[in-house]
């Protein structure tokens, strides 16, 4: 018998194949600059970690230096030490005989992430109730229409990418840094995991009207209001997911 997080396992996407293709789709094929002080290693740590949690870069998927320095167009010596710095955020884990490759975090461990996210994505909307900019509010008031119009005319990809750059102008707004990378790399730790569920059109519409809430209360200077909005908002989409998972587990086990 399996035990319930086995259950809620269960369809999480399989580890790529040993002949998988080693690089995404989308490949680049000029080097990379970054501006506003980024060095290399921590530009292309930022690239990397963005595919991961975009999904161009699945669960199980070989990161060789090589094949990274060749698709960006630069050295090995930055890509090893962006290598190391997602290896240090469990991003990546060295898999014997194959190196490292992307990880694929267990269930029980997503469903981490999502408590985790709770905290900390709280305390950046109680910090944004405090610190945003009137241009910050009306740039999530825009953010939110455009996500509401994409939703309605069910252009799901587009709706998910303004929600994703309504979170970025959210935690922007908290002026905490630290805190922002530590949102981004729990966000990125459930990687392509997630997407499944962000494209349910039910959670979809749940998500707007709780990004309402917290929008509402950060406007009103209400820190308090806003981290609870918050974290009741990772608390839903938490519960959403043991309930989607739970349902699509196979009748019997």
């Amino acid at each position: 018998m399996m035990s319930e997080l086995e259950k809620i396992g269960a369809d999480e996407p399989p580890m790529a194949e040993h002949g998988a293709r080693e690089t995404p789709d989308s490949e680049r094929t000029a080097p990379l600059s970054f501006g506003g002080g980024v060095s290399l290693a921590d530009g292309l740590h930022l690239a990397l970690r963005e595919e991961i949690a975009g999904g161009q870069l699945p669960p199980g998927w070989r990161l060789r230096e090589t094949d990274v320095a060749k698709r960006f167009g630069v050295s090995r010596t930055p890509v090893r030490e962006a290598l190391k710095k997602l290896q240090a955020e469990s991003l990546l884990v060295d898999v014997p005989g194959r190196g490292l490759t992307v990880a694929k975090p267990s269930l029980s461990e997503i469903l981490d992430d999502y408590l985790i996210r709770e905290v900390l994505e709280g305390l950046a909307a109680r910090l944004a109730a405090e610190r945003a900019l009137e241009t910050d509010i009306m740039m999530m008031r825009s953010l939110l229409r455009q996500v509401e119009e994409a939703h309605e005319a069910d252009d799901v990809d587009r709706a998910i990418a303004l929600s994703y750059t309504f979170d970025q102008t959210l935690f922007e707004s908290a002026r905490n840094p630290r805190l922002h990378r530590t949102i981004d790399a729990a966000s990125a730790a459930q990687g392509v995991t997630r997407r499944g569920y962000i494209r349910n059109k039910v959670r979809r519409s749940d998500a707007i009207k709780e990004r309402h809430r917290i929008l509402a209360a950060v406007a009103a200077r209400d820190p308090a209001a806003a981290e609870l909005a918050a974290q009741e908002h990772l608390r839903s989409a938490r519960e959403f997911r043991i309930a989607m998972t739970i349902e699509s587990a196979p009748p019997g086990d």
